[in-house]
């Protein structure tokens, strides 16, 4: 198996975006005067396993728009075709793409690719609800032109610590968990490697390693006490099996990915080792 980190260019959130206040606050501030991030990559992540190869998200393109809490900074050579290539890769050789969730920076890149698109049936729904579809028009973030996936249910029992999972590959090292939170649908994608690691590919069930240490629900989620009893999940699971975690907006995830940095729950601030 190998797995290729991808980045597409990068992103600047609010603070407040990566340190919510609490209560009403908590999405009021996203939309108040504030001050941005540092730029934080956009990652997505290429998997060659068995003759087949796989995307985990697409990336953003050069067309996104800014909204009020995120300002996108994506070239058009940084998009997922340059950053394929970049790897040895062509979008060409991708058979199928599973969507950790379905925000912009996620889902965009899909204008690039042909090969079938796969989404937890939950996400699906709240993509198809009243409440996601005015937000996106409110926003000005429409879907990709095309997007139609292929709904897969989280139906295959316990894997770990997450009590729903679904296998995707015909070996069972390539497994989708729910990780619901940032979205009610979100899912993370953990592949088994060669070495027996657990190489957690964990979109934006947090932004950074150190919000899953310190159990912080984010600022987008729509309920943040599932949020937070994912985080939970999350670390119950790196305290289990040895897992390099991989957040798409942590800067530090491709070194961590490189170095085959696991998590120890030693503490709710714990560090990697």
């Amino acid at each position: 198996m190998k797995i290729h980190p991808l980045t597409t260019g990068a992103v600047r959130v609010k603070h407040s975006f990566l340190f919510p206040s609490a209560g009403r606050r908590r999405q009021l501030d996203l939309f108040l005067p504030g001050p941005f991030s540092d730029p934080l990559p956009v990652h997505c992540w290429a998997i060659e396993h068995e003759g087949v190869v796989r995307l985990v998200d697409t990336g953003e393109t050069a067309a996104a728009r800014n909204v009020p809490f995120a300002r996108m900074e994506v070239a058009p050579e940084q998009e997922l075709p340059g950053a394929m290539a970049a790897a040895g890769l062509s979008v060409d050789d991708v058979s199928e793409v599973i969507l950790t969730h379905a925000h912009g920076d996620h889902v965009d890149g899909l204008v690039h690719v042909r090969g079938r698109v796969l989404i937890n049936e939950t996400e699906l729904q709240w993509v198809r609800s009243p409440t996601s579809r005015v937000m996106r028009r409110l926003l000005r973030q429409p879907l990709p032109p095309g997007f139609a996936p292929d709904p897969f249910a989280l139906d295959g029992g316990p894997f770990g610590a997450f009590p729903r999972s679904r296998a995707l590959s015909d070996d069972g090292r390539i497994v989708a968990i729910d990780t619901a939170g940032h979205t009610p649908g979100h899912i993370s994608v953990i592949c088994v490697d060669d070495s027996g690691r657990h190489v957690m590919l964990a979109g934006d069930a947090t932004d950074s390693l150190e919000q899953l240490h310190a159990r912080r629900a984010d600022a987008v989620g729509p309920d943040p006490e599932v949020h937070v009893t994912t985080l939970e999940t999350i670390l119950a699971h790196c305290g289990e099996h040895p897992t390099i975690y991989l957040p798409s907006h942590d800067p530090a995830s491709a070194a961590r990915f490189a170095a085959a940095t696991t998590v120890q729950e030693k503490s709710a601030v714990g560090a990697g080792r």
